[in-house]
């Protein structure tokens, strides 16, 4: 199983968990301050809206779409 750090609490966390292939851990996605929209980005995958998925997914630019208020 390959590890990364996640890019908002830096602890390691496997990859392909849960959906965490964007480089966050899913302690982090279930936050209550967690900054995006991941369901929203996925279904927008899912439906070809976004041409993208990867670690450096939020450094490009493509999670800001998604970003909570």
């Amino acid at each position: 199983m390959e590890q990364d750090l996640c890019l908002i609490c830096g602890q390691p966390f496997i990859i392909g968990e849960d959906g965490n292939e964007l480089g966050f851990c899913v302690a982090c996605q279930k936050r209550p301050d967690f900054p995006y929209d991941i369901d929203a980005y996925y279904k927008d995958y899912d439906a070809n809206k976004v041409a993208f998925k990867g670690f450096d997914t939020m450094s490009r630019g493509l999670l800001e779409k998604y970003r909570r208020i």
